[in-house]
């Protein structure tokens, strides 16, 4: 594994990344800090994406199923792979660990945290796998009354 390989794993899919999350050209080339132009020609394959890219297309569209397919459930890890030979996760103890998320409400097995630095909410699973994302309150309010009339 090696930055090429994460290069062209990403570079072909961009176009169908960008439909699979229902993205404009403007609001996906806003995303990624890229001009509109620039996008237009990484979707064309007339310019390859760069390394900076490539990564910040894993960082920010980890959640894409198309993404996933072809690099595995965590493409971040892939693309950290191919830059480092070995990769040594720390574990904290809990109490030593800063708790970023204040719980705004729980429904049986869900939860909607906000986080505290960023004020964006989430709301999360019984085994804390993100369901949902959002920095607006009332739409978090919104999808978290979805999961309360869905049980």
């Amino acid at each position: 594994m090696n930055k090429q390989t994460v290069i062209d794993l990403v570079s072909p899919r961009l176009k169908l990344i960008r439909t699979e999350m229902d993205y404009t050209q403007d609001q996906m080339a806003e995303i990624m800090g890229i001009s509109k132009k620039t996008l237009v020609q990484l979707e064309k394959g007339r310019q390859e994406i760069g390394w900076s890219t490539a990564v910040v297309v894993c960082a920010l569209f980890r959640e894409s199923a198309l993404l996933r397919s072809v690099m595995g459930e965590d493409p971040i890890e892939l693309a950290e792979m191919a830059v480092h030979e070995e990769i040594h996760s720390r574990e904290t103890a809990a109490s030593a660990s800063v708790n970023w998320w204040t719980e705004v409400g729980q429904w049986q097995q869900y939860k909607l945290q906000q986080h505290t630095a960023g004020g964006h909410y989430r709301i999360i699973a019984a085994d804390n796998k993100r369901l949902f994302g959002t920095g607006d309150r009332e739409k978090a309010l919104a999808e978290f009354k979805k999961y309360m009339d869905m049980s």
